[in-house]
């Protein structure tokens, strides 16, 4: 499923940082090449799943997270395609789900939520 967290970065464990980072890709990908992308794009982003107005910054962010924990970079994204779903990420929604699937990323943002 493609989906943007949208949440802070450094809570992201590397699998999720990879995961988000790779999907954003993946979206760009499809709605550019795929014949049915815009709908596919259009579905997740009724989901609540997607918001293409955030894929630069948000590409932005992961790919600074990334390099801060020293991994490779090397893969700009600029989107100018159609946008879809402007504001429907729900942050606490995103981060209930995460927290609860991933150990790592809960771990994370108990002690981002301490640091702070």
């Amino acid at each position: 499923m493609t989906r943007m967290w949208c949440l802070p970065t450094e809570i992201l464990c590397d699998d999720h940082l990879r995961g988000e980072h790779a999907e954003h890709h993946q979206l760009v990908g499809t709605i550019n090449n795929h014949p049915h992308g815009e709908a596919i794009a259009e579905g997740h982003a009724e989901k609540g799943n997607i918001d293409t107005t955030r894929l630069e910054e948000r590409h932005a962010q992961l790919a600074a997270e990334m390099e801060r924990r020293g991994m490779n970079h090397n893969s700009p994204l600029a989107y100018d395609g159609p946008t879809y779903g402007a504001d429907v990420i729900d942050l606490e929604v995103n981060r209930a789900d995460l927290l609860d699937r991933c150990e790592d990323c809960a771990t994370r943002a108990q002690e981002h939520s301490g640091s702070q």
